[in-house]
């Protein structure tokens, strides 16, 4: 234990010999030595100093070292204790089990010699300052990771956004605090937007990684290419050279779509990746998954693996289309019973949530729904992303409120109502109410 700090020691015994043996048996720098001759006084030394390490004589008059152990476990759970005793054990094994019942107390004869001492009392704190430096390490790295979870949030577009009448919202959430998923939202030109959504293989740091490389090789793609030429298997092609550069055991199942507003129709390619779900609320129907083009495999899966533009589909849209994208996470799912949502749910729930069109909540109602139906074992990350045109009105309500509490009240109430018939969230309608109140 070279250039380890000093082992800090609280001795507590009855006998002046006992005492003066350990002080000489555990000598300075090694060792800082603290004596005491009965438990009162060492319970208000512990209580005033810091130590690493507790011996204790198991048979002194008054509070015992069994005693006095349950008192200092009432400050401190975990200090190791070394009991001493000269006692015979009876034919039970009584003693050693009382001592046994505190996984931090170990035992010790007086019979011992200086270096079984020693020996015995680095060896428990070499363990003990291993544990804390893990401990520690893996601490640090739970709020690394935490760090790098904010900043993939940033990576990722702003959950809503309204661009010339085309709205894009998405919901996200990772099975750990980093995640694997992306989404991106590029406008190319007036009303023609280019969708990725990708899932890279596996969890944790690794995928992490990956996709915060990948994020970045699209944007350095993008910002490189005139946005006429971008096309969906031009973009497969870019992500499965880049993931061969980087020589990366993970694979990326991927979505790559340019939606062109302006005459209603969606170029795009799958490498993999579940086909999205187009959704007409006039019509109240999807477009059928036997639709879309099956595409080809996933990205890095296979090297050399080329992406050909014979393998692009095209599918025209309803005016009112609303395309939700999502990753495998939404499928997978789990009840307490261990069954999978499946992708039928989704249908289901678009379907029942999207029939007046999209607004920013759609994503959130619908993922509200999964949880409050019992879907609350996540086992990947969950992203789930729509885009649309912006069909929603808003409804306008004029008011004169005169300078009277008596009115402002009555107004109040009357906002709280309206937030409330139309979001049908009393939160958010007390919040409304809150506002007006304090405002006027």
């Amino acid at each position: 234990m070279e250039n380890s700090p000093s082992i800090k020691i609280l001795a507590v015994d009855d006998d002046s010999f006992m005492r003066q043996l350990i002080a000489r048996c555990l000598p300075e720098p090694d060792f800082i030595v603290t004596l005491c001759p009965n438990a009162m006084e060492a319970m208000t030394v512990f209580k005033e100093k810091q130590f690493d390490f507790l011996i204790l004589d198991i048979m002194m008059p008054g509070i015992s070292g069994l005693q006095l152990r349950s008192l200092i476990r009432q400050e401190n759970a975990t200090i190791p204790i070394m009991l001493l005793t000269a006692k015979v054990d009876d034919a039970e094994g009584s003693l050693l089990k009382e001592i046994s019942s505190d996984k931090n107390t170990y035992y010790q004869n007086k019979k011992f010699t200086k270096s079984e001492l020693q020996s015995l009392i680095k060896s428990i704190m070499g363990r003990m300052w291993q544990a804390k430096q893990e401990k520690d390490y893996f601490k640090e790295m739970e709020n690394d990771i935490s760090l790098a979870g904010e900043i993939q949030k940033h990576m990722f577009p702003h959950w809503w956004s309204l661009d010339g009448g085309i709205q894009f919202c998405h919901y996200f959430r990772p099975y750990m605090k980093i995640t694997g998923d992306m989404i991106n939202h590029f406008k190319l030109e007036d009303g023609v937007f280019l969708e990725i959504i990708g899932d890279i293989s596996g969890h944790g740091i690794q995928s992490a990684l990956t996709m915060s490389a990948v994020e970045n090789s699209i944007s350095n793609y993008i910002r490189k290419t005139l946005l006429s030429d971008i096309q969906p298997h031009q973009i497969l092609n870019h992500l499965q050279a880049f993931m061969e550069d980087i020589s990366t055991e993970k694979y990326m199942t991927c979505l790559v779509a340019i939606v062109d507003f302006n005459v209603n129709m969606m170029t795009y390619q799958l490498a993999g990746h579940q086909a999205p779900i187009i959704f007409s609320p006039s019509q109240n129907k999807a477009i059928p998954a036997k639709d879309f083009k099956t595409g080809s495999i996933p990205v890095g899966l296979m090297k050399g693996t080329v992406y050909n533009e014979s393998d692009t589909g095209t599918i025209q849209l309803p005016d009112d289309a609303i395309i939700f994208l999502y990753t495998d996470g939404l499928g997978d799912i789990q009840d307490d019973a261990g069954e999978a949502a499946g992708e039928e749910l989704l249908q289901q729930l678009v379907s029942s949530i999207s029939h007046e069109g999209l607004c920013p909540s759609t994503n959130f109602k619908i993922m509200d729904i999964y949880f409050k139906a019992g879907y609350t074992n996540i086992s990947d990350d969950i992203t789930l992303a729509a885009i649309s045109r912006h069909t929603l009105r808003p409804h306008n309500y004029d008011f004169s409120v005169s300078p009277s509490v008596y009115e402002i009240d009555q107004f109040v109430q009357k906002a709280n109502n309206l937030v409330l018939e139309h979001t049908h969230d009393e939160i958010l309608a007390g919040k409304v109410e809150i506002l007006f109140s304090e405002f006027l």
